[in-house]
């Protein structure tokens, strides 16, 4: 974690690098290690990488997003894993839903999920030119 709360956060995401491994890469229940991402930049990870991590830092468990979730969420590896996805229809073609994750006092998770706004009600912006 320390060398995680070193990097620069708040600069564009290099092509390579730790900033571009935490940005893309992505959880997989059939694989087991660290695995070149199809993505092209990052990596897919197993449950043995999710629990040594998590040992490792005295965690229980870990929040990320950045992945599409159909149902607006996913959680995996004996819930020692999710990933919140926050935008319904994604790109206005992909039909999903998303959701809001809450976490209580006593750090139960709940997961708030929703569609996207009817198309009456959605602003689009103005073309440009």
């Amino acid at each position: 974690l320390d060398q995680i709360r070193l990097l620069d956060r708040f600069a564009e995401i290099p092509h390579d690098g730790p900033l571009a491994d935490l940005m893309w890469s992505d959880p997989d229940p059939e694989k087991t290690g660290f695995v070149i991402s199809p993505r092209g930049a990052g990596y897919v990870f197993g449950h043995d990488v999710v629990g040594k991590f998590l040992q490792l830092n005295g965690l229980t468990h870990i929040v990320r997003a950045h992945q599409l979730c159909m149902c607006g969420y996913q959680v995996l590896f004996d819930d020692s894993l999710s990933t919140v996805w926050s935008a319904p229809n994604y790109c206005y073609r992909f039909g999903n839903t998303a959701s809001i994750l809450e976490v209580g006092e006593d750090l139960r998770r709940a997961f708030n999920v929703f569609g996207p706004a009817p198309e009456s009600e959605r602003h689009r912006p103005a073309p440009l030119g």
